[in-house]
């Protein structure tokens, strides 16, 4: 090691010798260079010249850590930039394999020192390789743990610094030079696959160049006679006879004579080159006569088409108005040419869904005020005009009593009705109408992925409630179903505050190529893959609109109104720009409907460059971040490095734009944009690639082995390896790769084969085009689309759009008394363990910020350490009395219900620097009687840094203000999350009362803290204020999406059962134990309980808490030591104690954990669960 690190100095004699490195010249500017910045060098470039051996530029704390573990020598250095100073450095130092940092600081004379520990003065350098040389000198006598011997250098695929910044290879040009601009098409080399060029590209010569070498014995005019015969040579070559003679006349002509006048036009700057006109107009004059032709078509083809009920609809093709040979004119004709025909085709797709008609419309309905939508309805996935909605039919099976009868449901969605029509019946039932309010509850079977229970409430008893179990023919079908009956009643709700939007996320990169057709099918979720339903849920707009291009060919301004433009004519909604953002070719837009736009604040958006030398900008992100109300967006659009052998350059890419983001609030400038906001959607042309051999794609591609494809997707290997994009979700991918098609035909024949001047070059079918988003944890957040939008043409790239429902919360207290109420609320960390990825030996403490807090809150330092398997990580603990109490600042437990704690895990000593972050959310852990357990992954600049582990607590008193309201998103959930309101019958069997007053159940500390208790009138007041809400889980620190049964889940969150005290006659819950019922006392002291139909599992397997419950004949005598274990669902233990003559209650009174372990009982948590309830018992 020490023989190859000093070889490396061998052959760069000047590393430490401070003299200055001749800058490269051109050999064309060798006389005149003329800087248009400051010829001064920056403090940075004075400070970090000559220090490419050791100086590690922009690389992570983490990353720093591991090169030096990697060289492996006591005496390993390197030199890294300061995270939280900035023009500070930290020096490196491995010493018996612990690395210490030291931080280094400018001074007010801009020279640089080592930070003293003991406040000793410490001496002054000019720059880092006059610092390094010297501490070097000193050997183990220079006051740091060990001496400096062996400097580590960057790796090759890292950037090395040097005296020369890497801006300054632009600095000869103008500060608008094309290759510092916005405008890609001003530099077309770099595009896909050229962000590494085999032979650099030239750069473009300046213009004082030019006159240089003009007069340098050039002459302009003998060049002007070489360039005239050349075209004339060219002229001479053509194929003369397949042209019209006519034509090659003007054309002589041109060239011969009408060249000249052009150039002399062009020197005098006119650009209109008339000559040139002359010739285009001439050349024209078929094309006129036939655009003109073509028009005519159009609008008779248009006439034919218009409809009554489409004519409102879409917009006509214009009328074109003559207009001269000019090519401004000529050009403004094509276009109008191209416009008329995308809207003719929204014209057809339109009339011809009048075809579509559900064999059921012939149903009765109010014919009154219904072909109207209610104008108070809310704005969530509602549009603004009248799209033809036809009703959608759905076979199934409906379950009763063990049979099965086959019906059929109609959704009228425009009408908010459900119609169940049985084929034997040629009427309908009045009793088979249900009007959207009358549907309560969807709960889904996770057992069957088919069945679907309906929970209907009684039209004349508003209480009761009828249960319709129904089975699909599909869980595609039960899909749909939920998502049309939720589409119902919220276009129908008469709510006026918005608890959820509906977001479409689409990416294109559009290969420099303007679209060739209508973009109407990506709009509207239509293509292969994951689809919206394209008759019902296909038309009806989206209320928010993020979409991401690479390679735009079109200006932002013609692009922003070319997608307005769209969502108008196929959707008929009126939408508004939020924000645009450009870098080069990468843009992203985000739009919302018009009435929505008074919700939105806080818009910022943010570039990042990471092509060549992080310089240029053909490669890099946008993103656009703001708040809906009280819910944090941020939309990331990037375009990654190209080329399958690159995918650590992409990861790299990743990192560097998480780190390059200027986004959110100031105050949490801690935290990057992965823990700032509460969705994060990333999107945009990955590039990452299939990674196998060629053959062997190309046969998985011919039969559409999606499944096989997916294993050697780079992406997903990534992710599983924890080197990027940790934590992000993405949907199934059902859709075939994206990427390289042909660009004008709709078909699957990949264009792998891409020949360059330096050879053959392999780009094999791939999932370039992607949409991940991740979530803080708690909230709700559900895709219901992600495919690729096959016959949207004009590049080599596919479109890909994703839908989402989305959960927003209100940027105000719910509860006005919380504002002026003292409340005793007060969230309490217990037992705090953190795993840092670090061989750093030092002290840690906790930072803790939240909207809901005054002020940012600090922990003491942790005071103890605990053991890990690897040195690499270093475990350090705190207790509760090292961390303060945490008040909030409002006591409503809805509004706190919403909230997230944001936690860092930073340094004490040393640079005070964060080893990684992470969010813990507020829900479930509120008014409970024991802390609940958490488990979050550390993140810092994308990097996995760890994971924080604890317990939490939030106390609110109790006259802390309440205030539930049901959401919108809470109508479907799983039968794991639901409690069938049969479970309160008062019929079900009871356990002996414990006492008059109610005390609350306890517990085990259950993992899966995701139960649901859900809204049902027939339910006492209490429990109304526990609304069910299919709640995501949050993503495991595998990055695994959790699935339900057979589906997987789309992001749903799962709320947890809380406990409720018994205050004044008041019902309270306690959670049950894993896999078990619900227990529920009474003020009047007796204990309602219902047992499932089969015994339980044990609490480590998984049993859901929605049964079907039948009412147990009352003659049947039921043991009490058996109703005691059905209560606290441990029914499997009846024989242990009966067997070993415990048959009574009061037997049990005095037994203790080793009686239960000698009768066989050996979990620990069902032990628990039993020495608690017989305490209880002998109070």
């Amino acid at each position: 090691m020490q023989k190859v690190i000093w070889s490396s100095l061998n052959r760069c004699p000047r590393v430490f010798a401070g003299a200055t490195r001749e800058k490269p010249r051109s050999p064309n500017l060798q006389a005149t260079r003329k800087w248009s910045r400051a010829s001064k060098p920056s403090l940075r470039q004075i400070h970090t010249k000559m220090s490419g051996n050791y100086f590690h530029r922009g690389i992570s704390r983490l990353r720093a850590e591991e090169l030096l573990l990697s060289a492996g020598e006591d005496g390993c250095f390197l030199v890294r930039d300061s995270e939280t100073l900035q023009g500070a450095y930290v020096l490196c130092l491995l010493y018996q394999s612990r690395v210490h940092q030291y931080r280094v600081l400018p001074g007010q004379d801009n020279k640089l020192s080592i930070q003293a520990e003991g406040g000793a003065p410490e001496p002054k350098y000019p720059d880092l390789n006059s610092l390094v040389a010297d501490y070097m000198k000193r050997g183990d006598k220079n006051g740091l743990a060990y001496g400096l011997k062996f400097p580590v250098p960057p790796d090759k695929g890292e950037e090395v610094d040097s005296d020369l910044d890497s801006n300054a290879v632009w600095d000869i040009y103008s500060d608008e030079s094309p290759l510092l601009s916005n405008d890609s098409t001003q530099f077309p080399l770099l595009r896909d696959d050229d962000d590494y060029q085999d032979a650099p590209p030239s750069l473009p010569p300046h213009p004082l160049d030019q006159e240089k070498i003009s007069s340098n014995g050039l002459d302009p005019k003998t060049e002007d006679q070489k360039i005239k015969a050349t075209l004339l040579n060219n002229f001479s070559k053509l194929d003369k006879a397949s042209m019209e003679a006519e034509f090659l006349e003007v054309l002589r002509a041109y060239f011969e004579k009408g060249i000249e006048t052009d150039v002399t036009a062009v020197k005098a700057g006119d650009t209109n080159l008339p000559e040139f006109q002359k010739l285009i107009e001439f050349t024209a004059k078929n094309l006129q006569r036939e655009l003109d032709k073509f028009i005519k078509r159009v609008r008779v083809i248009n006439d034919i088409l218009t409809v009554p009920e489409t004519s409102h609809l879409t917009r006509s093709p214009s009328v074109m108005e003559k207009s001269g040979y000019s090519i401004p004119a000529m050009l403004e004709k094509m276009n109008k040419c191209r416009s008329n025909l995308m809207a003719l085709d929204n014209k057809v797709q339109e009339t011809l869904r009048y075809f579509s008609v559900s064999l059921y419309d012939c149903l009765p309905f109010e014919t009154t005020d219904s072909d109207t939508l209610p104008e108070s309805f809310t704005p969530l996935l509602s549009s603004i005009g009248k799209p033809h909605i036809p009703r959608s039919d759905f076979e199934v099976k409906l379950m009763r009593t063990g049979k099965q009868t086959k019906m059929t449901l109609s959704v009228d969605i425009p009408h908010g009705k459900l119609y169940a029509v049985k084929p034997s019946k040629e009427s309908l039932d009045p009793n088979s109408v249900f009007t959207h309010e009358r549907i309560t509850q969807l709960v889904k079977s996770t057992k069957d992925n088919t069945k679907l229970d309906m929970l209907i409430l009684d039209e004349e008893k508003k209480k009761k409630q009828t249960k319709f179990t129904l089975v699909f023919v599909s869980v595609h079908v039960r899909e749909t179903f939920c998502q049309q009956i939720m589409q119902m009643k919220n276009m129908h709700s008469s709510a006026v505050d918005v608890d959820q939007i509906s977001v479409f996320v689409g990416t294109w990169n559009m290969g420099d190529s303007q679209p060739t057709a209508s973009i109407n099918s990506w709009l509207r979720c239509n293509g292969t893959g994951k689809p919206r339903d394209p008759q019902v849920l296909g038309v009806i707009p989206h209320d928010m609109y993020a979409i991401g291009t690479q390679e735009s060919a079109m200006t932002e301004k013609d692009w922003v109104n070319f997608v307005k433009n769209h969502i108008k004519s196929c959707l008929m909604a009126d939408v508004e720009l939020v924000e645009v953002c450009t870098l080069w070719g990468i843009r992203l837009v985000v739009l919302v409907k018009k009435q929505l736009k008074q919700y939105i604040n806080r818009i910022q958006h943010s570039t990042v460059r990471t092509g060549i030398a992080n310089t240029l900008g053909n490669k890099g992100a946008v993103a656009i971040s703001f708040y809906f109300k009280g819910t944090s967006f941020c939309f990331v659009n990037c375009h990654l490095t190209s080329g399958d052998e690159r995918n650590e350059r992409r990861n790299q890419n990743y990192r560097d734009i998480i780190k390059g983001l200027s986004l959110g609030q100031k105050h949490l400038g801690l935290f990057d944009v992965l823990n700032q906001f509460n969705h994060l959607f990333w999107l945009g042309d990955l590039n990452y690639r299939i990674e196998d051999n060629i053959a062997t794609i190309l046969e998985k591609v011919e039969c559409k082995d999606i499944e096989y494809l997916l294993t050697k997707d780079q992406l997903k290997k990534v992710q599983r390896e924890k080197r990027g994009f940790c934590g992000f979700c993405e949907e199934n991918i059902s859709f075939m790769p994206t990427y390289r098609l042909p660009r004008f035909q709709i078909e699957y024949k990949y264009d792998w084969r891409k020949v360059k001047k330096t050879g053959e070059r392999i780009n094999a079918p791939s999932w370039c085009d992607r949409v991940l988003w991740r979530s803080y944890p708690g909230t709700y957040i559900e895709n219901l689309a992600y495919g690729c939008a096959d016959k949207v043409l004009g590049s080599d790239h596919r479109p890909v759009f994703a839908s989402f429902n989305v959960g927003v919360t209100s940027d105000f207290v719910m509860n006005r008394n919380s504002l002026t109420s003292e409340s005793l609320i007060k969230i309490v960390f217990h037992q705090v363990v953190a795993q840092v990825k670090t061989c750093c030996k030092q002290y840690f403490y906790l930072e803790f910020h939240s909207t809901c807090l005054a002020d940012v809150v600090s922990s003491n330092a942790n005071t103890s350490f605990q053991q890990h398997k690897t040195g690499f990580y270093t475990c350090p603990v705190w207790d509760k009395k090292q961390i303060p109490e945490l008040r909030p600042l409002f006591g409503d437990e809805e509004y706190l219900d919403d909230q997230h704690i944001l936690i860092a895990v930073r340094s004490r000593d040393s640079d005070n620097e964060s080893y990684g972050e992470c969010v813990v959310e507020l829900k479930g852990k509120i008014d409970i009687n024991k802390p609940q357990a958490f488990e979050c992954q550390l993140l810092h600049q994308g990097e996995v840094t760890g994971k924080l582990s604890g317990q939490v607590h939030a106390l609110t008193g109790s006259f802390a203000p309440r205030n539930s309201i049901k959401k919108s998103y809470e109508l479907v959930a799983l039968d794991t999350e639901y409690i069938d309101p049969e479970l309160l019958h008062a019929d079900s069997p009871n356990i002996p009362p414990t006492s008059e007053t109610c005390s609350p159940v306890t517990g085990p500390q259950i993992s899966n803290s995701h139960a649901t208790l859900t809204h049902v009138q027939s339910m006492p007041p209490a429990l109304t204020d526990r609304p069910a809400i299919p709640i995501s889980p949050r993503p495991t620190l595998d990055d695994i999406p959790y699935k339900y049964g057979d589906v997987q889940s789309s992001v749903l969150f799962r709320k947890q059962l809380e406990h409720v005290v018994c205050d004044s006659g008041r019902l309270r819950i306690q959670p049950p134990p894993q896999g078990g019922v619900l227990v529920y006392h009474r003020s009047q002291g007796s204990t309602v309980t219902e047992p499932p139909s089969k015994p339980p599992p044990p609490v480590p397997k998984k049993q859901p808490s929605y049964v079907n419950i039948t009412k147990e004949s009352t003659t049947k005598q039921a043991n009490p030591i058996e109703e005691w274990l059905k209560g606290i669902n441990l029914l499997q233990y009846q024989d242990n104690f009966i067997k070993n003559g415990f048959d009574a209650l009061q037997y049990l009174r005095n037994m203790s954990k080793t009686d239960l372990m000698e009768i066989g009982i050996r979990n620990m948590i069902h032990i628990d669960i039993i020495l608690e309830s017989l305490k209880r018992l002998s109070q």
